[in-house]
């Protein structure tokens, strides 16, 4: 049969706002959008009406990025909080578009079902014990009829009943008309907004109720439960997302000048580059590239990766004036790595007061920091570089290299950086791979004034470094300077992880730099 689907993306979502930094239909699941994986169940010849409101450029431009093969009629709700706004009210300001039978979906719902279309009215339930914040459909004993009721708490409902039948924002609607009127006559509020329960009513006499797998990622509680079904522990930086489907690679950044930095910087990958980069305000996005994350390949393909960015990647850059160049290292070293511990520190989480790491001693990271030789550490070579070289953004297929997910700048610079900090990079992630630390095989413990930490090391990762190690003797680069920028980016990134992934990054670094300076000591 013929139907739309109806999404609405209009309200706040207030009750995740711990977790979000923009619109709730954009939590990621893994590396989904919750509202793509709402979409992407329904057939592709489906029309879909959705409305704006809340961050509505935002939500838009992600669409017309991930679901540009799909009919979408946009449609922007003006009142979208305050008295009078609500779930009902938005759609009703849709009911243009929706002359037809229809399906509604908050777009914070997830059902592991397939939806079917609505040739009845059916409205989709769920069992819960809790009642407060759910719209409840309960037959009343005397006449046998389906009632609704609007966050009332238990008793009010039915005093014996442990588990009740909770409305989880998706239904079919085949009589839209008597739907419509029902909305248009009743104008009652519900917590001062305008319900779908209004228009619901109407039809709710031979409807049927539809039970369902149903995630809610509408509450903080609700949405980390849903991340747990589907085994997402992927490592999230505060205000930024990355998106992948339809062939896409996207990501998001609260910061707008961002996308059009990385657009700029990606053509001094070249070959190197994923195809088809492109941006929009917030978003970079690109094709997707197939193959296998060196983390996931041989020797073999390490010695091949490190012999062309050798050659044709990690080129000197010439006529640079090399005063403002140690300037852009001193900054970039120096100063950031000043600026991010201090951040670190006044968060609380950290106490750089313990005199002991696994039994070494250690003193307070800002006595370490001015034990360094700044002036010597910002003797870069200036030459063309990746940002975040490590083996998670470096994709293999057959000698086919792409690199992913590059820094947008080198101390605002992006014609050139410091090969020292790619170099930097890559160790750092040789010794401390993602795949571990999303698997949390690694622990932090402190005791009196002791931190115990480990982690678990992958022997083809420290056989990757051991053979970079000699590339970098064999071609007369400084590898104890490699060690130290190493250690500092530990030190860097700790501040931009939650816990316990950030404290862990600060006694490691903290440890190793302690190590580092120890030995140059003694030379």
């Amino acid at each position: 049969m013929q139907y739309k689907l109806f999404i609405s993306t209009a309200g706040r979502g207030n009750r995740v706002a711990g977790f979000t930094p923009i619109n709730k239909s954009l939590l990621p699941v893994n590396y989904e959008a919750v509202i793509s994986k709402i979409i992407d169940s329904y057939p592709k010849n489906i029309e879909i009406v959705l409305a704006l409101g809340h961050e509505k450029e935002i939500v838009k431009n992600f669409l017309k990025i991930r679901h540009s093969d799909r009919k979408i009629k946009f449609v922007v709700i003006k009142k979208y909080s305050g008295l009078g706004s609500g779930p009902g009210y938005t759609l009703y300001q849709c009911r243009k578009y929706l002359q037809c039978p229809f399906i509604y979906s908050s777009c914070d719902t997830i059902v592991l079902e397939k939806v079917p279309p609505p040739n009845i009215n059916w409205l989709g339930i769920s069992k819960v014990k809790n009642t407060e914040r759910f719209l409840i459909i309960e037959k009343k004993k005397s006449d046998n009829k389906y009632f609704l009721y609007d966050k009332k708490r238990k008793i009010e409902i039915d005093k014996e009943k442990k588990k009740f039948n909770a409305f989880i924002g998706l239904a079919g609607i085949k009589d839209y008309k008597k739907f419509w009127q029902g909305l248009s006559k009743n104008n009652e509020l519900k917590d001062n907004e305008l319900q779908i329960s209004n228009g619901l009513n109407y039809i709710l006499s031979g409807t049927k109720l539809k039970n369902f797998t149903w995630f809610d990622t509408g509450t903080n509680e609700s949405y980390l439960n849903t991340l747990n079904f589907f085994n997402d522990n992927i490592l999230r930086k505060p205000n930024a997302y990355t998106y992948i489907g339809n062939g896409r690679v996207i990501k998001f950044f609260t910061e707008k000048s961002k996308s059009k930095k990385l657009k700029n910087r990606s053509k001094y990958l070249k070959d190197f580059a994923p195809k088809l980069t492109n941006n929009r305000t917030h978003y970079f996005f690109y094709n997707f590239a197939k193959g296998k994350l060196l983390s996931e390949l041989n020797i073999q393909d390490f010695v091949y990766l490190i012999n062309r960015m050798h050659k044709n990647f990690w080129k000197v850059k010439k006529n640079i004036n090399m005063k403002k160049f140690k300037k852009n290292c001193l900054n970039f070293y120096k100063k950031k790595t000043i600026l991010r511990i201090n951040n670190l520190l006044n968060q609380g989480i950290i106490n750089d007061n313990i005199s002991f790491i696994n039994k070494h001693k250690v003193k307070k990271i800002n006595e370490l920091l001015k034990k360094i030789n700044w002036n010597k550490l910002s003797e870069g070579i200036p030459s063309n570089f990746h940002g975040d070289f490590q083996p998670e953004n470096i994709v293999m297929n057959n000698k086919k290299i792409t690199l992913i997910d590059w820094r947008t700048d080198f101390d605002g610079r992006e014609d050139v950086g410091d090969i020292y900090y790619d170099f930097a990079k890559l160790e750092h992630a040789l010794l401390v791979n993602g795949k571990i630390i999303r698997e949390k095989k690694y622990s932090v413990k402190i005791k009196k004034n002791n931190v115990k930490y480990k982690i678990t090391t992958i022997k083809k990762l420290i056989d990757f470094r051991n053979y970079f190690h000699k590339y970098l003797v064999k071609n007369f680069y400084d590898l104890n300077k490699v060690k130290l920028l190493s250690s500092l980016i530990f030190l860097n990134i700790a501040p931009l992880h939650e816990y316990p992934y950030n404290e862990f990054l600060f006694y490691h670094g903290k440890l190793s730099l302690n190590k580092i300076l120890n030995a140059n000591a003694k030379k």
